[in-house]
């Protein structure tokens, strides 16, 4: 401990150095753990919808909306939920699940849900892990 406290003294940059590459390391670590919250997957979406009758809010645009969707799901754009949140104010008792083609926008989506009071979950991966696990889809 005599040692640790004598290169401390001795080498005040370093020291500053390592506790700020250890304060920057610890707020990724939480802002990662804080965003894998909500972000779930196929098989704990597919759970999620089973057992407590989660919805399903697909942002995806149309034409992929059409090619395959998860059974049930709604079609909204992601500007329409930032714009007028009121459209999912029937779904606020209920959990509901973004989907997107990959999880970054969905994630966002789902973020701002939650932030206003919703049980909002993103699919992790987006439809790719959704197809990529044999799930089942709707196709028009």
């Amino acid at each position: 401990m005599q040692d640790l406290t004598t290169f401390l003294g001795n080498h005040p940059f370093l020291s500053l150095a390592a506790a700020t590459v250890f304060v920057l390391v610890m707020m990724v670590e939480l802002i990662r753990a804080r965003r894998n919250i909500f972000n779930l997957s196929p098989v704990q979406i597919t759970q999620l919808i089973n057992r407590e009758n989660a919805v399903v809010i697909d942002i995806r645009p149309s034409e992929s909306y059409h090619k395959g969707h998860i059974i049930d799901a709604h079609s909204l754009m992601p500007q329409d939920i930032r714009q007028n949140l009121k459209k999912l104010e029937k779904f606020k008792s209920r959990p509901i699940i973004i989907v997107s083609n990959a999880s970054s926008e969905s994630q966002k989506i789902a973020a701002l849900l939650l932030k206003h009071g919703y049980n909002a979950y993103s699919l992790a991966g987006g439809m790719r892990a959704w197809s990529e696990a044999q799930m089942p889809l709707v196709k028009e």
